[in-house]
């Protein structure tokens, strides 16, 4: 719910960096689901709706192991 709710531009940009050539196009993205070794998404092309999913650079076993990983994925997605 935060990721959605707090990090909405952050969600597509992950989509776009890691996702397949399909999610290159994505507008929106909701996370759906999130376990120790990636995540899923609920993505938005024009009017067509898929899903996709995402896996973390390294095992995440706890909330605060998962915010790490995403940190850094969102970091390298804006070229940082």
């Amino acid at each position: 719910e935060h990721m959605n709710t707090d990090h909405a531009e952050a969600l597509v940009q992950l989509a776009q960096h890691y996702g397949t050539e399909e999610t290159k196009e994505a507008e929106e993205a909701l996370m759906t689901a999130v376990d120790r070794l990636g995540f899923h998404l609920r993505l938005k092309t024009g009017d067509r709706f898929h899903g996709t999913r995402i896996a973390f650079l390294c095992e995440a076993r706890t909330p605060e192991e998962c915010r790490k990983v995403l940190v850094e994925m969102v970091r390298h997605a804006r070229g940082g």
